[in-house]
């Protein structure tokens, strides 16, 4: 093997190696981004009348670096108690509609515009989604993914408003 073939080689390698390691420190700098916005949402008081209400925020979950993001209008019952969103029935069904498409959870990151449960699961008002929607706007810029998917009349109308 020629000293040139060799220095390609290892040229190659070490080429791989720091993408590799450029890509895990974006995820991880990504992973410490939402966590920052998870907590100046909880430190900023946002919506004190659900706050009081519930037992946690639900941020959102999934892959920091997911081309595709969906948002629901907002956290149920099982979603306020597991802290993570659409674990309930919705969820069930979202996990069989990503399945279908080849997907799973890990591959995406699932959100909500409202980051707390309304009481008795009611739709979120205009000032619910309006006090979060920075919040949002936020936590987007950080995924940076290719396709943003709504679920439900609410995230649906946050994108398309009339």
């Amino acid at each position: 093997m020629s000293s040139t073939v060799r220095f390609c080689s290892k040229l190659k390698y070490f080429a791989a190696k720091a993408t590799t390691d450029l890509l895990k420190s974006m995820h991880e700098v990504k992973q410490q981004q939402l966590e920052v916005l998870r907590q100046e949402i909880v430190d900023t008081g946002i919506c004190p009348h659900l706050r009081t209400q519930v037992t946690q925020l639900v941020m959102g979950s999934g892959n920091p670096d997911a081309s595709i993001v969906f948002i629901g209008e907002a956290p149920g019952k099982k979603e306020d108690e597991t802290g993570l969103p659409f674990v309930g029935a919705s969820g069930r069904f979202l996990d069989e509609m990503l399945a279908a498409a080849g997907l799973k959870r890990d591959d995406v990151y699932i959100t909500n515009i409202v980051k707390y449960r309304p009481p008795n699961n009611r739709d979120p008002s205009r000032e619910e989604k309006t006090a979060f929607a920075p919040y949002l706007a936020k936590q987007i810029s950080i995924i940076a993914p290719n396709v943003i998917i709504t679920l439900g009349r609410h995230s649906g109308m946050h994108f398309i408003p009339g």
